[in-house]
């Protein structure tokens, strides 16, 4: 039976709250929890929530297949939607779901339907055109994507911002946007592919507080807006102001109409802020709220007042300070590890107001992020979803595309060769700076060419996790103004790497791969161990620690229902799971 893109959003979503539960540790004492003949079974107090399974993976994680089923004594029924199974653990489980985490469940769930409903849209556009104009209607992702960056009508890195389905794999809030509608979803959603035109402001510079870590403090006008100074020169002038007296600030549309216009009114009034007639047209990439820029080698990182996965996608004035610093600060080990650039954040700027509205009014430039070489870049979470041009995993395409097969030696060498490019330069700036950089599958840009060639960019520092003393030695007079990237112990910096590199890169890698019945997961996390094991120099800080965390028996996972339940959003709550580097006694 066919499902209905609302079906197979409601079901995802109950899978997702199910597994959740179970691996957080959220049902109440005394649950018993069993797996027998392909059936993942919770029992409470004589009540019985249970679904078909394929199979249990790394962290917790089961495949699920089908409903769930309820049963209380002999009387069974099938679960048919998100609601009833929230209802089913308030009522009979004695699990408390918060009002507002159920409203976010359901917002979640529509995402999920509206993304869906595009992606067949757009696999049936695709696929009509091909046909239109005659081309294989077989064709390969990356073969496909390579005619058309050639052509010059695609930007392939762009173009798999748009690709990643499922968003976070594993989070029920995967595709939570409160309080945006259907039409500002579909409007500002980067699977939707939108242009949407960024508003350009000017604000007084002395209500601004402007980093920049290029040569030209005047970065914005001379560089990024160089086409339109003229135009904001004439336009200030017609308003009897100078061009010279303000800074540029760029507004998300969405932030605009919703946030700025209300709260910074009296700016506005007073021509502190300026509203012009000037638009910048962009495209959301992943994070939905950092923003490529058309036709200009950057990406803005914007505040936009709205609740994507489980916080507020605000901008904090001091990672504007950070930014621009520290990305230049860590360019050094380019020349020892080529295979993994950190993308420069050039600029910054912040309201000069306290910290809670500064964080409405700011931004980041980032440059947009460039790998050298033959091939086809993406964003790697888009790795592990399909693509409309081939129907494939775009991996699998991958594999198709180097090697013509999906086979136990090709999936071998594929992790073999993205572990050991991505691992060891991350493991070292753990060892020579103290900064673990947060590279999980949003933040990381491959560009896979022929014959397994890869290479890496890291966007986004806003996560990374700061040993300071070490960051210290190795750059002095170095300033950290956010202080929540600085950690208590080098354990905690370690973690970062493990959360972002192990288990999301690297498990979601695998989890996707161990599908296949030519391999095991246990072969592909024995490559992962000795290829993390050989990255830590022993002659270096650290080595020790770092082996007793990442290979230790049990490893800390991020809570994300119970962290929502809890109302927690900063302030991490962690589950610990059996960790697949270790390698018992």
């Amino acid at each position: 039976m066919i499902q209905t893109t609302i079906q197979r959003a409601d079901i995802n979503m109950q899978h997702r709250v199910f597994n959740a539960m179970i691996k957080e540790n959220i049902f109440p004492e005394g649950t018993r929890i069993n797996t027998f003949n392909n059936q993942l079974e919770v029992q409470y107090k004589g009540r019985i929530l249970s679904v078909a399974i394929s199979g249990e993976a790394a962290f917790k994680r089961f495949t699920m297949i089908g409903p769930l089923t309820f049963q209380i004594r002999d009387q069974k029924e099938s679960v048919q939607t998100l609601e009833q199974l929230l209802k089913i653990l308030e009522e009979d489980f004695e699990v408390q779901i918060p009002e507002r985490l159920e409203k976010e469940l359901i917002h979640s769930r529509r995402g999920f339907d509206l993304t869906y409903t595009q992606m067949d849209q757009r696999r049936k556009l695709i696929h009509d055109s091909m046909k239109f104009s005659r081309m294989p209607v077989s064709l390969n992702y990356f073969a496909w994507m390579q005619h058309m960056s050639t052509l010059d009508e695609m930007n392939d890195l762009l173009y798999s911002e748009s690709l990643a389905l499922e968003g976070h794999p594993t989070h029920p809030l995967s595709k939570t946007k409160l309080p945006l509608t259907n039409e500002e979803v579909e409007r500002y959603a980067p699977e939707f592919e939108k242009v949407i035109p960024l508003k350009v402001m000017l604000i007084k510079k002395e209500d601004a507080i402007a980093t920049s870590a290029s040569l030209d403090p005047d970065f914005m006008l001379n560089e990024m807006l160089k086409d339109e100074k003229q135009r904001l020169k004439d336009f200030v002038k017609a308003l009897n102001l100078k061009l010279e007296d303000y800074d540029v600030v760029i507004v998300h549309p969405w932030q605009y109409e919703h946030v700025i216009i209300e709260r910074f009114k009296d700016w506005i009034a007073d021509r502190r802020l300026i509203p012009t007639p000037v638009t910048l047209p962009s495209k959301a990439t992943l994070s939905f709220r950092t923003m490529a820029l058309l036709n200009r080698p950057y990406h803005i990182k914007l505040p936009v007042e709205v609740q994507a996965t489980s916080a507020i996608r605000t901008v904090s004035a001091v990672t504007t300070i950070d930014g621009p610093k520290l990305s230049y600060e860590l360019q050094d080990m380019l020349h020892l590890f080529p295979q993994l650039k950190i993308a420069k954040e050039p600029y910054g700027l912040h309201a000069n107001v306290e910290a809670d509205k500064a964080r409405q009014l700011a931004y980041i430039v980032r440059e947009k992020p460039f790998i050298d070489g033959d091939g086809v870049t993406v964003v790697t979470a888009s790795l592990v979803n399909p693509n409309p041009i081939d129907d494939h995993t775009i991996v699998d395409s991958y594999l198709e595309w180097v090697d013509n097969e999906i086979s136990k030696n090709t999936i071998k060498q594929f992790i073999t060769v993205y572990a050991h490019t991505l691992i060891p330069p991350l493991i070292a700036y753990i060892q020579d700076y103290g900064i673990a950089l947060e590279a999980h599958m949003q933040n990381t840009i491959v560009k896979l060419g022929k014959d397994y060639r890869m290479a890496f960019a890291v966007r986004d520092l806003g996560g990374s996790r700061i040993d300071l003393p070490s960051l210290e030695d190795k750059i002095p007079n170095v300033v950290v103004e956010n202080q929540s990237l600085i950690a208590d112990k080098i354990e905690d910096v370690i973690a970062k790497f493990q959360h972002a590199v192990i288990q999301n890169q690297m498990g979601e890698l695998i989890y996707h791969f161990q599908q296949y019945d030519c391999i095991e997961e246990e072969e592909l996390f024995e490559i992962i161990h000795d290829i993390t094991l050989n990255a830590i120099d022993p002659n270096k800080p650290y080595a020790q620690v770092l082996k007793e965390v990442l290979f230790a028996p049990t490893m800390k996972v991020k809570s994300l229902m119970r962290m929502r339940m809890e109302g927690k959003v900063k302030k991490y709550v962690n589950t610990e799971v059996a960790n697949p580097l270790w390698k018992g006694e």
